[in-house]
């Protein structure tokens, strides 16, 4: 581990085993919070963390505001997730008493998120409780206290996750081979490896290889990994995202490269919502392309925006001017209700007016 990673590791390792101690004390749950939109990097976080308040003796789950992407499934981590909503005994408990598995909430943890807002049908419950701890990577948090661990410059939540797992390791003595058994190693490998595009990212530094190193030995696949989140598709997966690549439109002397899939694409090839989530990496790794976003309609009618730039767009501040957020590089928001058409005419007018 690197010396800028210490002392933000080493605190929220801190935290979270005081944590641990007073929710046992209490005979109380932690729940681990992470964003709607779930991706390769929340996910790995936050299963990292469950995993590692399990292995200390603490009662924890991973409260998800969506099911898990068909592309995550391989992961085998469903068993930490309880959905608010879903249909499952941990949600008829929570709906009916506020507690699970006979046990109230006693704190919260956040991954690769910060705020409430960005929690989905989550992020209620998530204000709702007094004690909480952050690990987040996000450029657009500002917020700095002594129970928040924000690092711009890391690749992705899931590497400051293992950072603190190995913290907790030396504060505790317990092997990490315990505190991330291979299963929630995984995950937090796949988190790893989601945010930096398979290490091909600028945000991969010697340490983050290292620690993808160091995942693998403790039970991370790392071409499993690779594969399921980014080679396999299916049939229709492949269909749809063929036809969004199709439909790609450019502009400013084809810096922009912006596509559009309503709803009723992901009905006609019968594709889930992450049907297209190959398309936004590949349209910004066209020769001259600067910006790339695709938009997308979901069942609810939200319209969902991912943007990615090359060098000098900065992605974050443009997400922002929709109530989303991110990385410079990489951000998304999410528009509650509307006509995606117009939505992109929208975006249209504040990229030709800014880049």
């Amino acid at each position: 581990m690197r010396e800028r990673y210490e002392e933000g590791s080493a605190r929220s390792a801190r935290n979270i085993l005081s944590v641990i101690e007073k929710t046992k004390a209490n005979d109380e749950m932690i729940l681990v919070f992470l964003h709607r939109s779930v991706d390769g990097d929340c996910v790995g976080s936050a299963s990292g963390i469950c995993s590692m308040v399990r292995a200390l003796g603490g009662n924890a789950y991973v409260a998800i505001p969506e099911a898990l992407p068909e592309n995550m499934k391989f992961l085998n981590i469903e068993e930490l997730f309880f959905h608010p909503e879903g249909d499952s005994d941990l949600a008829d408990e929570f709906r009916t008493s506020g507690t699970l598995c006979g046990k109230k909430i006693g704190a919260a943890i956040a991954t690769d998120c910060s705020e409430g807002t960005r929690m989905g049908l989550c992020g209620e419950l998530f204000e709702s409780i007094e004690t909480k701890i952050i690990i987040d990577h996000h450029a657009s948090v500002t917020t700095r206290l002594d129970n928040y661990w924000i690092d711009p410059d890391a690749s992705s939540a899931s590497e400051m996750v293992f950072y603190v797992a190995q913290q907790v390791s030396l504060i505790t003595g317990m092997e990490m081979e315990k505190i991330l058994a291979a299963g929630a190693a995984k995950a937090v490998l796949a988190g790893i490896v989601t945010d930096t595009g398979r290490f091909t990212f600028t945000n991969t530094r010697p340490e983050t290889l290292e620690s993808a190193g160091l995942l693998i030995e403790l039970g991370g696949n790392i071409s499993e990994v690779c594969y399921n989140l980014f080679d396999r598709k299916t049939k229709q997966k492949f269909l749809l995202s063929a036809k969004a690549r199709s439909e790609v439109r450019f502009f400013c002397d084809d810096k922009f490269a912006l596509t559009v899939v309503p709803y009723s694409q992901f009905v006609e090839y019968n594709a889930g919502p992450d049907g297209v989530d190959d398309v936004v990496s590949a349209m910004r790794d066209i020769d001259g392309v600067e910006l790339a976003i695709v938009l997308r309609q979901l069942e609810n009618g939200e319209i969902r925006g991912n943007i990615r730039s090359q060098n000098y767009f900065d992605c974050s501040k443009f997400a922002e001017g929709f109530g989303g957020g991110g990385h410079v590089r990489a951000a998304g928001f999410t528009v509650k209700e509307g006509d995606i058409f117009e939505t992109a005419d929208e975006v249209i007018k504040r990229v030709t007016a800014t880049l």
